[in-house]
């Protein structure tokens, strides 16, 4: 009878590390804006956040991804029109069974993540609902949403009841379904750069997770919970180290037996 649970048991977990057969992603990330100079509003590390995820995704933890099934902006080509084009336009191509992630790294502010072309008085701003509809434009079953950004929590709050409704309506009508979204910091914080990690702290733990060191129990997956304990743990150690407070966050519908990685 044990014999017979345990195998039940491990049907069930190999059946979510396979709840997706293609990875679609869009990876954004500005370090250089169009109308912010040096001192006032760039960035050192975010396009290196973006090609080390960009990477991690090409490798075999990462899923293999083909370099066709990845939209990478950065900088100039990181304008809100072209984000969301590109973006609806890959995500589309994604079936059921597929997998989509956007991954943003830059400047954030309540509601919204900053684009390359976004103006000093709040033009061109990516808001949350638009970032949504990147996502809707996909059948896909399983959606991520990774941000390095300030003020990133700010989306839970963005997310009205109504929406939260319906995305449980839709785990209830497909156990396939999960909707993660895993932001580098609460609604109120900033996210902070590392000089020494020549990243920010979020995206270095989120792709040290991912990469293995969240397996915590040193099977050959890594759950979404397992991820997030990890960076959770890692941000906010790393942030105390340096006098600041920075807390990411987990939210969405989903089950936390979800595979996000292979080990």
């Amino acid at each position: 009878m044990k014999k017979a649970f345990l195998l039940i048991c491990v049907i069930a977990i190999a059946a979510l590390a396979h709840a997706y057969n293609n990875t679609y992603a869009v990876i954004v990330a500005v370090a250089d804006y169009k109308n912010f100079g040096t001192y006032d509003g760039d960035l050192n590390y975010t396009v290196n956040d973006a090609r080390l995820f960009y990477d991690f995704l090409r490798s075999k933890k990462g899923g293999s991804v083909p370099a066709e099934n990845i939209v990478y902006l950065t900088d100039s080509k990181a304008s809100k029109a072209n984000i969301l084009a590109k973006g609806k336009a890959l995500f589309s191509k994604a079936k059921e069974n597929d997998r989509v992630i956007f991954f943003f790294s830059g400047h954030g502010s309540k509601g919204c993540f900053i684009p390359y072309d976004a103006t000093e008085y709040g033009g061109n701003y990516l808001y949350f609902s638009e970032v949504k509809s990147i996502f809707k434009s996909s059948p896909s079953n399983t959606k991520l949403l990774f941000a390095d950004a300030c003020f990133s929590g700010s989306m839970k709050a963005s997310t009205s009841k109504s929406v939260q409704e319906t995305m449980k309506k839709e785990r209830k009508a497909s156990s396939n379904m999960n909707i993660a979204v895993m932001m580098s910091c609460s609604g109120n914080e900033t996210s902070m750069e590392s000089s020494d990690l020549h990243q920010g702290l979020f995206t270095y733990y989120l792709i040290k997770g991912l990469g293995g060191q969240a397996n915590s129990d040193k099977n050959k997956y890594v759950t979404i919970k397992e991820l997030f304990s990890y960076v959770y743990r890692q941000t906010r150690a790393k942030a105390a180290s340096m006098g600041e407070t920075q807390t990411p966050e987990l939210f969405g519908n989903f089950d936390l037996r979800l595979i996000v990685a292979n080990n």
